[in-house]
């Protein structure tokens, strides 16, 4: 099976909504009580439960229409988002080893891209 473009779109979009999710229950973990009414009206993390259930949608739609050898590497795309997101929007320290493994990963997905389309 030849991994189609649109596939690997699907993946970089799952990442998104994934990593969305992510940083919806972040927020909603601030203030997360464990009683019902109080789960149930953090819309923070009902929000990011209803991302990742759009974001495995996508990874459904994904793998259906490409190699999983190929697609499924594009996952390392949501450490890139999520350390992104850490430093932008919750002024994490990242140290330089951390944006070293994210250039690792860049470069491992970019190669797995790469050999999808010429190998």
């Amino acid at each position: 099976m030849k991994t189609r473009s649109f596939a690997i779109v699907l993946m970089v979009l799952f990442t998104v909504f994934s990593t969305a999710g992510q940083y919806l229950y972040k927020l909603g973990a601030g203030s997360l009580r464990l009683e019902p009414l109080a789960l149930i009206t953090n819309y923070p993390v009902l929000i990011g439960l209803f991302f990742y259930l759009i974001a495995a949608i996508l990874l459904m739609c994904a793998l259906k229409r490409a190699e999983l050898s190929v697609v499924y590497p594009f996952i390392g795309l949501s450490y890139i988002w999520v350390a992104l997101v850490a430093f932008f929007f919750f002024s994490e320290r990242l140290p330089l080893i951390s944006w070293a493994g994210v250039g690792f990963i860049v470069l491992g997905v970019s190669l797995v891209g790469y050999g999808a389309e010429h190998g």
